[in-house]
């Protein structure tokens, strides 16, 4: 095995968390999240190409959403969504691009899933997981 290899493979036994996969950017900026995160649990359905499946919400901000879900979308994709929130009667749905994905690793205890930026949701579904998410707790405070 090349001295290479034996770094490569060093690499993967040292993993003991779940990997990630993030789209690249110089702009420091533009990685600081502008929306406050809130722990949930939600049903939400996923759409593209023609592929429909459903997966998890773990936490939401008014900017986007982290779905836990094995059926990964490539970084940079863009997916259709529509989020259950309870007592409305109609979903959430708009439009997002998959920022970053975390993959399945047995020896995590973090679930696989993508990030996803809202890029196209309208104004009056902005509004309605504002009003929802004022009824909890952030998951953490960004400093400014």
């Amino acid at each position: 095995m090349t001295a290479a290899a034996k770094q490569t493979e060093a690499r993967r036994e040292a993993r003991t968390e779940a990997r990630f996969s993030q789209l690249d950017s110089d702009d420091a900026a533009a990685q600081r999240r502008t929306h406050s995160r809130y722990a949930v649990d939600l049903d939400v359905s996923l759409g593209s190409d023609h592929n429909f499946y459903a997966g998890f919400a773990e936490n939401l901000s008014s900017g986007g959403i982290f779905v836990a879900t094995h059926l990964l979308k490539p970084v940079g994709s863009s997916i259709e969504l529509s989020i259950h929130l309870p007592d409305q009667d109609e979903p959430i749905c708009g439009k997002g691009e998959v920022r970053w994905v975390r993959e399945y690793n047995e020896r995590s205890d973090m679930p696989p899933g993508m990030g996803i930026r809202f890029n196209e949701i309208e104004q009056a579904a902005v509004d309605a997981i504002e009003q929802f998410l004022r009824q909890r707790e952030p998951l953490f405070f960004d400093e400014d």
